[in-house]
């Protein structure tokens, strides 16, 4: 399994869109705390997944939030 790092935006006016995207989509990332900055105004949110691969990682959301997310894989680095 890789990490990635999914960011998804979307603009004021699909905020509720992009919450409401959830209701009715099984995935292990329902019902969880993540990072979002909807609230500071900035319309993104960010989720670390375990996955396959890049598709695999998409799959874990809607298919509306999925078609505007990027996925990047990444990994833990120590900082000097």
């Amino acid at each position: 399994m890789a990490t990635f790092l999914i960011t998804h935006r979307h603009d004021l006016s699909l905020c509720r869109v992009a919450f409401a995207a959830w209701r009715g989509f099984e995935s292990p990332l329902r019902s969880h705390r993540t990072l979002s900055s909807c609230i500071e105004g900035d319309h993104s949110i960010w989720w670390r997944v375990e996955a396959s691969d890049r598709d695999a990682a998409l799959a874990l959301l809607p298919e509306w939030i999925a078609a505007r997310s990027e996925v990047s894989p990444v990994q833990e680095v120590e900082i000097p």
